[in-house]
């Protein structure tokens, strides 16, 4: 891992509503999701994009209620 990713996972971003906003890989990193949350959140969520822990939240819902076609 290289010191800009290291530097990435440790420091979250502040959005304008006061709530902080991460990177895909600190969700990715994160003990707050299963294992197979984290797998659809990696298919979910793009790179170099912040997520505040409600979008993400809402993204892995939404992927998790699509249709099987």
């Amino acid at each position: 891992m290289s010191k800009r990713e290291e530097k990435e996972l440790a420091v979250p971003v502040s959005t304008p509503s006061g709530e902080s906003a991460y990177s895909k890989a600190q969700f990715l990193a994160s003990s707050r999701y299963t294992p197979a949350q984290r797998d659809i959140l990696d298919a979910v969520l793009e790179d170099g994009k912040k997520y505040t822990d409600n979008q993400a939240k809402q993204a892995l819902g939404t992927y998790l209620r699509k249709e099987l076609k």
